[in-house]
């Protein structure tokens, strides 16, 4: 379970959707839970020419303390604090995560190409990020009850699934976890598909949703679960998951350094399609507390 929550805030719609979602868990957290808010003047996206003023940034200090005094009345019990930093978003929102935060940041409505929203601040997080990041749509559909964590047998699912135990045990809901496979492709096959290796092949995808269930419930022994693997395409079996979920959670495993800024197949079209919470846990959760031993790896900055 993370002890900080941290929130991307610019004062626009998105960020107002984000810190709206942060407050609504923080008043299930203990008492005593870290709560900052993070304003980031991007030098990089400023008017071309103008140079960043201490007017600006008095400007931008008045208005993220003025929130955070805000979200402190709705949330007495937390420790809030603000902070406002000058340089590249991307950089900066990073050097805030680490195994034991939770960044948050929202998401832009999408009116153009996937191929742009695929590299919105949020992705981008995603994959780079040395903490779990949740990434808040401006609109939620549906009636939703309940959080859903896919698996896949992988140690970054295996986390995935305690942080996922972790967000169900703090709102009190059940948790739903979810083995998504396909039959390979009779071209890929060493064999035709019968029914018997049909029921050997669901067998083996039982057993890894199965382990899973089990090691969350010997971690959480109090959580409803309920697991299930399931034939069909990842994405669309975890958001259309009965009840539909209120947040899902997935892992995502690093890539080369070359596509380090790049997700997973099944965390990507998420994103593409995001119409629920969504947290990605990303495998580099395990490099960054081997590293510090799971302290914080930043140090404040900004005012």
């Amino acid at each position: 379970m993370t002890v900080r929550t941290v929130v991307a805030w610019d004062d626009s719609v998105e960020s107002r959707t984000a810190v709206a979602w942060a407050i609504e868990r923080a008043r299930h957290t203990a008492a005593g839970h870290e709560v900052v808010l993070v304003r980031v003047i991007d030098e990089v996206s400023f008017i071309p020419g103008k140079t960043i003023t201490p007017e600006d940034f008095h400007a931008a200090s008045t208005a993220v303390a003025a929130e955070a005094a805000r979200i402190a009345r709705e949330l007495p019990a937390a420790r809030m604090s603000s902070q406002v930093v000058i340089g590249d978003t991307l950089n900066a929102l990073r050097r805030y995560t680490d195994p034991a935060s939770l960044l948050v940041v929202g998401t832009e409505a999408r009116t153009y190409a996937h191929f742009r929203f695929a590299w919105s601040i949020g992705a981008r997080l995603a994959a780079t990020a040395l903490g779990p990041v949740a990434i808040i749509p401006r609109h939620v559909t549906g009636t939703r009850s309940g959080v859903v964590v896919g698996v896949d047998g992988s140690e970054t699912s295996t986390r995935a699934a305690l942080f996922a135990a972790g967000e169900a045990a703090l709102r009190g809901v059940e948790l739903h976890i979810i083995h998504v496979w396909l039959v390979p492709p009779v071209w890929q096959a060493d064999y035709v598909y019968d029914d018997l290796t049909l029921d050997m092949l669901g067998e083996e995808h039982e057993s890894i949703v199965h382990d899973a269930a089990e090691l969350v419930r010997r971690a959480r022994p109090e959580l409803v679960v309920k697991a299930e693997a399931v034939r069909g395409t990842t994405v669309r079996a975890l958001l259309d998951a009965s009840p539909l979920p209120q947040l899902v959670v997935v892992g995502c495993r690093s890539r080369s350094a070359v596509n380090r800024f790049v997700l997973g197949s099944a965390s990507h079209e998420l994103i593409l399609n995001l119409d629920v919470p969504v947290v990605i846990v990303s495998d580099r959760v395990r490099e960054a507390a081997t590293a510090v031993g799971w302290q914080r790896t930043y140090e404040p900055i900004g005012g």
